[in-house]
């Protein structure tokens, strides 16, 4: 099943979901302890398709995600948006990549082929890590990662709630985060038709009984790509503290100074 046709979902208040999702995240014991300042800063660029429901996110998906980032010392952010020259993804801006981080959900034909071409060479080169983020698991970077067609068991836009447990808890993925509920999120099922990954970092489960594999990751040649699940853009998931530490995690585990 694929998601190119799926319509956008209505828009919910931030400041519920975000009560609902810092109480979660305290009962959760999510570690406030930052990372220690690695000795070069690592150049992470967010990629976004843009068009994300203003209520939800004000600045687009790669606002939030940057500002998040943004706050943490080791870290050097820069945002890319398809409708850029070069979809923001020149050879320059991608030599200058240390973590690329993917959002994209509707637009992914409209990415020109050379471009996720020139990602993925750098990835399977050990020059640039990639992180994927939702739909993105339909991207042509990733699909070109993955040489698969990446497709799901099914979708669902229903706003239930999304239950994440950490399968891999010594992983640097989820560094200083435990299971979690995200109060309000869409659905995928599996089957998930990607390969097999070195490691299923997550799992979520939903109110009907579907599973999916939420939090996975490769080596690529002689580089790293991840994957995480949540973060559909009509839900202000990416203002969740843990779905944020992950993300910031996420980019430092697949960073090319790894």
């Amino acid at each position: 099943m694929k998601l190119s046709d799926i319509a956008p979902t209505v828009a919910i208040g931030r400041r519920k979901f975000l009560q609902q999702s810092l109480l979660g995240a305290s009962l959760a014991g999510i570690s406030q302890v930052a990372h220690a300042a690695t000795p070069k800063k690592m150049r992470v660029r967010i990629w976004c398709e843009g068009g994300a429901p203003k209520p939800v996110y004000p600045h687009d998906v790669d606002g939030a995600i940057a500002e998040a980032l943004g706050r943490r010392a080791e870290f050097t952010v820069t945002k890319a948006r398809l409708d850029e020259s070069d979809a923001g993804l020149s050879d320059a801006a991608l030599d200058a990549t240390d973590t690329l981080i993917w959002w994209g959900r509707l637009r992914h034909h409209e990415l020109p082929d050379h471009r996720a071409k020139a990602i993925a060479a750098r990835v399977k080169a050990g020059k640039l890590g990639f992180v994927a983020l939702h739909a993105s698991c339909l991207s042509k970077p990733f699909l070109e990662l993955m040489g698969s067609n990446c497709e799901l068991g099914g979708f669902r836009e229903d706003g239930r709630p999304e239950r994440i447990e950490v399968k891999d808890p010594n992983h640097p993925i989820v560094q200083g985060v435990t299971s979690f509920t995200i109060p309000r999120s869409s659905m995928f099922a599996e089957p998930f038709r990607v390969p097999a990954p070195e490691k299923v970092v997550m799992v979520s489960t939903f109110d009907r009984g579907e599973t999916f594999r939420s939090g996975l990751t490769w080596s690529v040649g002689k580089g790293r790509v991840a994957y995480f699940r949540p973060g559909h853009d009509g839900f202000p998931i990416f203002f969740h503290p843990a779905v944020r530490k992950i993300v910031a995690n996420a980019a430092i585990w697949a960073s090319a100074q790894a």
